[in-house]
Formats: C-alpha cells, sequence, structure tokens
C-alpha cells in the first residue's frame, strides 16, 4: 500500500526496492516518508486505486464458518488495511505497522524489529507450537520468510512471493483472486 501511494502520487523517492536481507525496513520507512497528506488523502487515494478482490469477503466468511482463525498480516499500516477491509464491510483482525502521519513525510511505526517490521514468519511458527496447519496467502517481499516455514503458501500469481518461490524451487500455489482458492474447499483437502 505504501509503495501504492508513493508511485500514485508522485511522491516517491527512489522507487527502486532494496533487496530483503539488505534493507526492506529503510525501503519501507523510504517510501513513506515520500508521503506528505493525512490519512483521509491516503484513503481517498487507496480507494481510487487499490483493486479489492470481491470474492475476499466469500473466503473470510467460509473461513469463519469453517472455525479457520483468519487475520491480516501487513507490513504496511495496519490502520489504513483495516478502515479499507472495514469500508467494505470485513471485520477482521488487522496486524501491522502503525504511522504517524505528518506533513513533512510519515514516520512508521514499526511493530517489531523484523526486516519487514512485522514478524510474519512468527506468526508461522506460533501456530505451529499451538499445533496448528499454517497456511500462508500472500504477495510481496515481506511473507518470503514466512513463506518457508508455512505448511500451505499460496502466492499471488506474478508476484514478488510467486517469483522469490520459483527461485527457490519451494512448492506453493498460483491464485489469482480468493475464488481461485475457495476452488479447492473445504480446507481439509489443501
Amino acid at each position: 500500500m505504501l509503495e501504492y501511494l508513493a508511485s500514485e502520487t508522485g511522491r516517491a523517492a527512489d522507487s527502486t526496492p532494496l533487496p530483503l536481507e539488505r534493507g526492506y525496513r529503510a525501503d519501507i520507512a523510504r517510501r513513506a516518508r515520500a508521503l506528505t497528506f493525512d490519512r483521509d488523502e491516503a484513503e481517498a487515494y487507496i480507494e481510487r486505486g487499490i483493486q479489492f478482490d470481491d470474492s475476499f469477503p466469500a473466503f473470510a466468511c467460509a473461513c469463519q464458518l469453517a472455525a479457520i482463525p483468519l487475520f491480516v498480516l501487513t507490513s504496511g499500516v495496519e490502520e489504513l488495511v483495516g478502515r479499507y477491509l472495514a469500508r467494505r464491510g470485513i471485520d477482521l483482525p488487522v496486524i501491522g505497522n502503525g504511522a504517524e502521519y505528518r506533513s513533512d513525510g510519515w514516520r512508521i511505526r514499526f511493530r517489531d524489529d523484523s526486516l519487514a517490521g512485522i514478524d510474519k514468519r512468527g506468526f508461522v511458527d506460533g501456530a505451529h507450537r499451538e499445533g496448528r496447519t499454517a497456511i500462508l496467502i500472500g504477495d510481496d517481499r515481506s511473507d518470503f520468510e514466512a513463506s518457508e516455514a508455512a505448511d500451505l503458501t499460496y502466492a499471488k500469481a506474478g508476484s514478488e512471493l510467486e517469483r522469490f518461490l520459483l527461485t527457490r524451487d519451494r512448492s506453493y500455489r498460483s491464485f489469482g483472486s480468493f475464488a481461485d482458492i475457495m476452488l479447492r474447499w473445504p480446507p481439509s483437502t489443501w
């Protein structure tokens, strides 16, 4: 979302992504510092440009009915993602980074010391410690480490995550929308 906001508003500094292992956290902070508008303006940009997957509500509902814990982990701004979903009637836990919206550039309040400011692999490892299966559905660099520990990974077709998994020769399932994942329902068949 930060990358989108920076590129769409013409406020991107150098938009070349830094390698995960060297500077993803710095990359997130750099993109945020290029943003100089308030939260309401950010939400207006997001509403105009972020394509919502209309099959996601049915997927979330199916998970709830099957008693499958579902939550959204984001290396972006937790508040913006949560409000975006809420405007679509989706009430899920959203866990991510915070932000201070400043006119001289946003400041990210990272959730933890991990590379993306949110340790998604830690959530996967936590599920395993509790004896649960961990399924990751992702698309970007912040999902790389978690994908290596997840029992099953769904990678968005054409995404950074899919390209990463191909270079690692890791097993995954590609998807275009949550409707593709629903075609494999129930989860016991995964």
